[in-house]
This record gives structure tokens, C-alpha cells and sequence, in this order.
């Protein structure tokens, strides 16, 4: 539990500072296994790969139904343990049977999905890996939401490092040592979840009751009222991640979605933060809704966040192809035009969930689900109109035009149910100088070290120089959090 007299930013940062450390060393396993893969697998075994996991990752979603954040939500309204134990109790019996029905479903057309989405039922294996993690997924999620409600940061950096060393053990003894194929890659997955559940299951133990089996249809009416509405909205970030890998691999076979894939790899810094940012923010956001300057603190963090993104995409944009030069095999190499691109999602995300707060204070969740079906349809159309013809390249415009439409959807529809202060003019301007920067470096420094320095310099300048009051506000902040610490 975080100590009381812990300030708002504080409570942020420290969050964000605890989490960060265990989710760096979970996605630092994983861009260190990703150069290794790719010299072990071919782009079209990495491309069967890629589509089972992006399937795994929007598949499990669905099954939840919204549930985990239903639960998030109602914890905060009710102190009382008995409440709590049947709320989360009953959110894990329905997440359990219904993720078995779904999985149970997958397993029983495993021939025919395996022929429609990877294109041959030669790799049905993949699919029952797929129903499988499905499952353990969702479990794993309810059992890991009740220590991020709790905010037992210690035990969170516990399972995640536990995670990602069993990661890395596998991955290591299947891939490098046994050299089996590629599936062994989920069967790693699998056996990481299986240990997840079993630590975050035994801490929460005190809200599980296992007994009872039926479900308390009063409050799963509450939980599916609110969370329900949510669940198109993982359908339409399925879209958004998943068309156009469909799209290239229609066009261009499996072969450059493996290609595209890697470059997503090495653009995941970016969804590090953004999932080191949610497990601080989720809690953060709920305990502060009802403070009166939530709006200025919440439109603070929007800059911060958009200011550090900017930073993280220029250093992507001025370095992504010597970095594929050095680490990844020659036949990953065009991949690195992506990576810039591709980044701008995830925290396009972030920024979406800040922006986007008032769906939740107000408990208007569907207003989230009209804003990323609108973008998922222009990403759709956009996927058909420049893959052809563009290939990776197309699909990443693509993404991020679309992911730019859902931020300012959710934006404008978020700020009538709750104001957040943010200078758009600036937002605007540093938008701009970024496609600016990317031109510079594909059509003129492209290989050139030294060049590509100096202006990644030069932009950094301009970017903290034009947002010096958010520097300095960072600054400030970071030294008084520092202060308090060696206190």
C-alpha cells in the first residue's frame, strides 16, 4: 500500500519510478531475445509468429468483457473487505468461465482459423497456443489487478521480474539450447503465465472465494453495465494493431510481416513506457478525480508525457538504422523506416487516457468505443489505399494518421465531460517540427552518423527550449522527489 503522505506527484512517480525498473528489465529480456530470433527464424516463421501473438493480445480483451477495469472502479467506491472479496471473486468467476468458453471456441475451429489467419492449418499448433494463453491471460489479469489495486508496488516488481527472467530462461533453453521451432516461443509464454497466477493468486487469496461457483447477478449487472461498453473498444484496437499486418501479409506475403514485426520489436520502447505509465496512472487517476485541480494536474501530466514522446521519437528517428545496422540480420534492415512511425502509437495511447479521463469519471465509457471505431475504420481504409503500393511503409503512415485521429476524437469528445488544460498551439508546433525531423533524415541523412548527431542535437534544443516551463516543472519535481527520498 503507498504511504499516505505521499503527494500526488509523488504517488505518480514513485509508481511510475517502481514499475519502470521491473517492466525496463521485462523489455530489456525481450529486445535482447529479438536479435536472436531473427537469426534463428526466418521473416516468415517470425511472421506466423507476430500474427499469433497480435491475436493473443486482442483476443484476451474481448474475453474479459471490460471486467478489470469494472472491478478497478467499484474497489474505490466501497471500503468495506466483504464487498471487495465478492466483487473481485465475482469477477474472476465470470472472467474464468467465459475466457473457457472463448478458448474452448478457438479450439473447436482451430483448423479453420489456423487456414484463414495464418494461411495454412500446417500451424493449428499456433492456434491452440493461442486458446490457451488466451485463458491464462485473463486470469492472470484479475489476479494482477488485485495487487495494482492495492498498489503493492513490491510485489508487482516482484511478479513482473519473476516474469520476465522465466522469460528469458525458456525462450533461451527452447530457441538457443533444444533449437525447436517457433511455437515453443507461446509454450514460454504459457509456463510465465501459469507461475504469475500462482504468486499474484496466493497474495490475493484474501478476496477469492472459491467455493461459491454461482454468480451474484446484482452486482455482475454493474460490472458488465460499466464494462461491457468497453469491450468494442478492444475490438477496434484489434483493428488498429492487427489490419495491417492482414493487409501487408494479403499484398506482400508472410514473409514482410515478419520484416514489419521487427520493426515493431524495436519500437516497443515506446510501449515499455506506456505500460509502465498504466500501471501508475490507473490507480493515480482514480484516487485523484475528485481533487479540485485535477484538471490542471491531469492537462501537466498530457505535456509531460507529449513532451517526452517527442524525445523518444526524434532519438528513434536519427538512430533506428544504424541500430538495425549493428543488432538485427541484413534481412530485417528496411524495417527500420517503421520504427519511428510505429512509435507514435503508444503514446498516442497515453495521451488518450488522459485526455479521455472524463469517460471514466463520468462512467460515459461508450464514448470510447465511438472513438476508436471511427479511427479503425479510417485505418482500415487507409491499410488498403497505401500498402499496396507503399508496403511497411504505407501500413506505419497508416497507423499513425489513424492513432492521431482517435487522440484528437478523444480530445474533443473527453474535454466536454472534463476540462484538461493543454497548450494546443505548442502540441501543434512540435507535431509539425517531428514530420520534419523524420523528412530530413529519410531523404537526406539516411546512413550518416554524423549528420544524423547534429540535427537530433538541434531538435532536441528546439523541442525542451520551446517547452522550457515543462522542463523546468520536471526538474523541479524530479529534485524535490529526490530530496524526500535521501531524507
Amino acid at each position: 500500500m503507498p504511504d499516505k503522505k505521499e503527494s500526488r506527484s509523488e504517488l505518480l512517480a514513485y509508481n511510475i519510478l517502481v514499475f519502470g525498473m521491473a517492466m525496463i528489465i521485462s523489455k530489456l529480456i525481450t529486445f535482447i531475445l529479438t536479435p536472436i530470433y531473427t537469426r534463428y527464424f526466418t521473416p516468415a516463421e517470425f511472421g506466423v509468429f507476430d500474427l499469433s501473438i497480435t491475436a493473443i493480445s486482442v483476443i484476451a480483451p474481448l474475453g474479459m468483457l471490460g471486467t478489470s477495469d469494472a472491478l478497478f472502479r467499484f474497489y474505490f467506491e466501497e471500503k468495506d473487505l466483504s464487498f471487495r472479496k465478492q466483487l473481485i471473486s465475482n469477477g474472476l468467476r465470470f472472467v474464468s468461465y467465459f475466457s473457457l468458453l472463448f478458448s474452448i471456441f478457438i479450439l473447436f475451429f482451430n483448423d479453420e482459423i489456423a487456414k484463414f489467419y495464418l494461411g495454412s492449418s500446417d500451424y493449428v499448433i499456433y492456434i491452440n497456443l493461442v486458446a490457451l494463453i488466451v485463458f491464462l491471460t485473463n486470469i492472470a489479469n484479475i489476479t494482477q489487478a488485485i495487487i495494482r489495486m492495492e498498489n503493492n508496488r513490491k510485489i508487482i516488481t516482484k511478479v513482473t521480474v519473476i516474469q520476465a527472467v522465466s522469460t528469458f530462461i525458456f525462450s533461451v533453453l527452447f530457441v538457443v539450447v533444444l533449437e525447436l521451432n517457433m511455437e515453443y516461443i507461446l509454450v514460454t509464454q504459457a509456463i510465465t503465465l501459469t507461475i504469475v497466477i500462482y504468486i499474484t493468486g496466493k497474495y490475493g487469496w484474501k478476496y477469492i472465494n472459491l467455493k461459491e461457483l454461482k454468480l451474484d447477478r446484482d452486482l455482475m449487472k454493474q460490472i458488465l453495465e460499466y464494462g461491457l461498453p468497453l469491450t468494442p473498444v478492444f475490438l477496434g484496437y484489434w483493428i488498429l494493431k492487427t489490419s495491417d499486418r492482414l493487409i501487408i501479409s494479403y499484398y506482400h506475403g508472410v514473409s514482410m510481416v515478419g520484416i514489419y514485426a521487427v520493426g515493431a520489436k524495436l519500437s516497443a520502447i515506446a510501449n515499455l513506457f506506456q505500460s509502465i505509465f498504466g500501471k501508475g496512472w490507473q490507480y493515480f487517476s482514480f484516487s485523484t478525480m475528485e481533487d479540485v485541480d485535477a484538471h490542471i494536474i491531469y492537462g501537466k501530466i498530457f505535456e509531460v508525457v507529449f513532451l517526452f514522446g517527442i524525445l523518444t521519437i526524434n532519438f528513434l528517428i536519427f538512430y533506428s538504422d544504424l541500430i538495425f545496422e549493428v543488432l538485427f540480420d541484413d534481412r530485417y534492415y528496411n524495417a527500420w523506416v517503421v520504427v519511428p512511425l510505429l512509435t507514435v502509437g503508444p503514446f498516442v495511447m497515453i495521451l488518450k487516457w488522459i485526455t479521455g479521463i472524463g469517460f471514466q469519471i463520468k462512467k460515459k465509457t461508450y464514448y470510447s468505443t465511438v472513438t476508436i471505431f471511427i479511427a479503425s475504420i479510417i485505418n482500415v481504409i487507409l491499410n488498403f489505399l497505401l500498402i499496396e503500393k507503399y508496403n511497411i511503409m504505407g501500413a506505419a503512415v497508416a497507423t499513425v494518421i489513424s492513432y492521431i485521429i482517435l487522440l484528437f476524437l478523444t480530445y474533443w469528445f473527453g474535454n466536454k465531460l472534463f476540462e484538461i488544460v493543454i497548450n494546443k498551439r505548442n502540441v501543434i508546433f512540435l507535431f509539425i517540427l517531428s514530420i520534419v525531423s523524420y523528412c530530413l533524415k529519410y531523404y537526406i541523412v539516411l546512413n550518416n552518423f554524423y549528420y544524423s548527431t547534429i540535427l537530433f542535437f538541434v531538435f532536441n534544443i528546439i523541442y525542451l527550449s520551446s517547452n522550457y516551463k515543462v522542463t523546468i516543472y520536471i526538474i523541479k519535481k524530479v529534485i524535490m522527489i529526490y530530496k524526500k527520498w535521501r531524507s
